[in-house]
């Protein structure tokens, strides 16, 4: 049989044999088999009726309880194998033959109840590595771990709550998992149906009280420490403001590789300053098309602004990525 070939095609297109294979596409485009990699946004789309998937059951569940119905999938199927990436709950690396292995988001080193990437030797090695590059050194898992739990320690201590945010799948329910000993525990509802198809999987996530920012008072809240998990927000957002203001809540984000590299004073004003111009721009934008890239722009700014700024909390590596080499996470 022929080697395999490597092409572009709204993602990676394979050909081998008589198959066309499309790697983590962003659009549903003619092919025998597409593969899903995992659940994040950036990898999931909407495939067409009768489309023949391939995906672990763990990703079809939470790509559908994140409104991704991607249809009849497969996860067995000749001359392919589809091994445990380790970046979330059901991704898994691709082999096809002993032509191609890919891999995806990977991680490196095992994380709570996620393995490590499993690998097999192939001609052809296609990887995601947002995070592979020498520079990138994170900490270890357990003095991050150590760190966070002297944190909240000492924030309880005097009276105040913490809220961690990460992603809403992947981090979060890592973090669900290494601060389960602190309680009253309140979860964001995107977080809360992330969970709930974990424990169907047989991962065993301490439960907590369900908030939705959308339709929740300040009276959803005990007095006294608490913790919460949500996905990252502005902590200038009506909902974080009005934690901060009422119980003095400490905002802890997990995502900190930039300002691992460039410390964190010097990306705080970088996010400022490129905030206030892209709030120039906007004044000055000379169509639609052009404010509303302004305006993403700026959200982008203000959200990493946010989360830096030292008067409301703190920026932590992220947990997810410390021994991974994706990137994208959502």
């Amino acid at each position: 049989m022929p080697g395999a070939s490597v092409s572009i095609n709204s993602g990676i297109q394979i050909d081998y044999g008589d198959r066309r294979y499309l790697l983590d596409p962003r659009d549903s485009v003619p092919s025998d088999y597409t593969f899903v990699s995992h659940a994040h946004i950036d990898h999931v789309h909407r495939p067409k009726r009768g489309a023949k998937v391939l995906a672990s059951r763990e990703t079809t569940d939470l790509a559908y309880a994140r409104g991704y119905d991607l249809g009849e999938t497969v996860d067995q199927l000749d001359s392919i194998d589809l091994l445990d990436s380790g970046h979330i709950l059901g991704s898994r690396a691709l082999r096809i033959g002993d032509e191609v292995l890919y891999t995806g988001d990977a991680a490196g080193r095992e994380r709570a109840f996620l393995g490590r990437c499993r690998t097999r030797r192939t001609r052809i090695l296609i990887t995601e590595t947002t995070y592979g590059s020498p520079e990138y050194v994170f900490p270890s898992t357990a003095k991050l771990v150590k760190e966070v739990n002297t944190l909240i320690s000492e924030t309880f201590d005097k009276g105040k709550p913490v809220i961690l945010m990460g992603y809403p799948l992947g981090k979060a329910q890592l973090l669900c998992y290494y601060f389960s000993a602190w309680g009253p525990l309140y979860l964001h509802e995107s977080v809360a149906r992330m969970n709930e198809v974990h424990r169907k999987y047989g991962i065993e996530l301490k439960r907590g009280k369900t908030v939705d920012p959308a339709s929740s008072g300040d009276g959803d809240f005990s007095a006294g420490p608490w913790l919460m998990v949500t996905p990252l927000m502005r902590g200038s957002s009506r909902f974080l403001s009005s934690l901060k203001r009422r119980y003095g809540a400490v905002i802890v984000a997990f995502s900190g590789w930039a300002t691992d590299r460039f410390g964190s004073k010097r990306v705080y004003l970088l996010t400022l300053g490129l905030f206030t111009l892209a709030s120039v721009l906007c004044g000055l934008a000379w169509s639609i098309q052009s404010e509303i890239a302004f305006r993403v722009v700026q959200g982008l700014a203000g959200v990493a602004g946010d989360a830096i700024d030292q008067g409301e909390g703190f920026v932590l590596p992220a947990l997810e990525l410390i021994g991974g080499h994706g990137g994208g996470e959502q």
